[in-house]
């Protein structure tokens, strides 16, 4: 009997699960919420490959080699059981300590199953096609980029089979390479641009499986409230959990300036870009000392022409820039552009702790008797690169031994965040210094 995939009839959700499974791009990913069916679908994908191009040869890796048993096994065997077995048209092989390495197909295709646990395993090996399972556990992108130029497995007429590597995960904050392969679309070496055709992103919610139980939603839901770690873990958002920078950031600070404002002062935050992104907003003043971030211009490889353009767009030119810039290039800046209103920002801009003070007096929202209050800024959802900083900014952890001040996480922007602290250094003061006073030691008493 003639099997195939269309022959078994695969059921897919519509949305999300059915536009991964079809896609045909280089390196498309699965990214969702937890049970929002990645597994499945990732399941699914796979046998696709093997049963309808006979003779290739994949791979599909788990974090660890337990995870192929606990997770990837049990879903292979709900969805597949039915045609497998000696008598069926798959079957695993070559156990290890009751965890198969191998699916073998009637055929001729063949998929490996390894962790993605050392990149250095994956050398040498030669597929038609690989998967990789929850990539945002352990450090995987090493394995990744070792699975790549394995893509070059030909038939039995030497022809090339449909090559495709394709990944799934919930989202992770603390893993910054996901979002910039598949969301930013820039090297997570170089920070050079990608082709977004070879690298699309397929995002899903937990609610968007139609299988779950909605009572167990509704306890997840609310047991998770509306935290940072529900939006990562049931709305697939991509959110840095722990050593957040500005817990205190949320939906409180993402509102629309009233068209009725009226606005007291209005400057640009300008953060020059060489091979990073280029990033300016407009910051208003209002008369009740409340900061509206309103525009946003953030482009990568950006000409002093591209930035100069957008004032000219929003009509604004009072611009505070990086105040590490000397004063000779401003100068040469406001000469050739007439751009007299160009200034460095204010000297609190500069320190890296300067900068979060600015940011975080700011954000704090502070009651008001028995009510609660409003922060003293909020950012237009018109300015999609702010926000997403601000959610994502998280200080670097120390290793062993190490004293870290002053740093981001590996693979932070903070482009966005630093020209809107330096358009506030243009509305605020600088904090108290008190460094001049003595330092006061404790001894005990004698």
């Amino acid at each position: 009997r003639d099997v195939s995939t269309e022959t078994l009839g695969i059921k897919l959700m519509t949305g999300t699960q059915k536009d991964f499974f079809r896609s045909e791009a280089k390196y498309p990913a699965f990214i969702g919420g937890r049970g929002s069916s990645k597994t499945y679908s990732f399941c699914a994908k796979s046998f696709e490959k093997a049963q309808d191009n006979p003779g290739i040869r994949g791979c599909l890796t788990q974090p660890t080699f337990d995870m192929i048993r606990r997770n990837f096994v049990p879903v292979w065997e709900q969805q597949w059981g039915v045609v497998g077995g000696k008598n069926g048209i798959w079957e695993f092989r070559l156990y290890q300590q009751g965890c198969p390495q191998e699916i073998a197909f009637k055929n001729g295709s063949v998929i490996d199953l390894r962790p993605a646990d050392d990149p250095e395993k994956f050398r040498g090996a030669t597929y038609g096609f690989f998967g990789m399972d929850e990539i945002a556990i352990g450090n995987q992108l090493h394995v990744f980029l070792a699975l790549m130029p394995s893509l070059r497995q030909k038939d039995s007429g030497g022809e090339s089979y449909p090559y495709q590597g394709y990944v799934t995960s919930t989202p992770s904050g603390h893993k910054p390479w996901i979002r910039q392969i598949w969301m930013e679309h820039i090297n997570p070496f170089t920070e050079a641009p990608l082709t977004p055709e070879h690298y699309p992103i397929f995002r899903a919610r937990t609610k968007d499986n139609w299988h779950l139980s909605k009572e167990e939603l509704n306890i997840w839901m609310e047991m998770f409230a509306d935290t940072r770690f529900r939006a990562q873990e049931l709305e697939g958002e991509f959110t840095a959990l722990e050593g957040m920078a500005f817990e205190e950031f949320g939906d409180i600070h993402i509102r629309e300036m009233p068209e009725d404002t009226v606005i007291v002062k209005r400057v640009n935050g300008l953060d020059f870009g060489g091979s990073s992104p280029t990033s300016m907003h407009e910051l208003c003043l209002d008369q009740s000392d409340r900061v509206w971030v309103t525009k946003e211009f953030y482009k990568r490889n950006a000409d002093d022409y591209d930035w100069i353009r957008k004032c000219e767009e929003w009509g604004s030119y009072e611009i505070r820039c990086d105040p590490s810039r000397s004063e000779s290039e401003l100068e040469h800046l406001r000469s050739m552009y007439g751009l007299h209103g160009l200034k460095r920002a204010a000297p609190h801009a500069k320190g890296f702790e300067d900068r979060i003070r600015l940011m975080r007096n700011r954000l704090k929202v502070r009651s008001v008797g028995l009510e609660r209050g409003e922060p003293r800024i909020f950012i237009s959802p018109d300015c999609p690169n702010a926000i997403s900083e601000m959610r994502n900014l998280a200080y670097r952890e120390p290793r062993p031994g190490e004293m870290v001040l002053g740093k981001w996480a590996p693979g932070c922007s903070d482009h966005a965040y630093d020209d809107i602290v330096y358009g506030l250094s243009a509305f605020d003061r600088a904090g108290a210094d008190y460094s001049y006073r003595p330092k006061v030691i404790e001894s005990g008493w004698n």
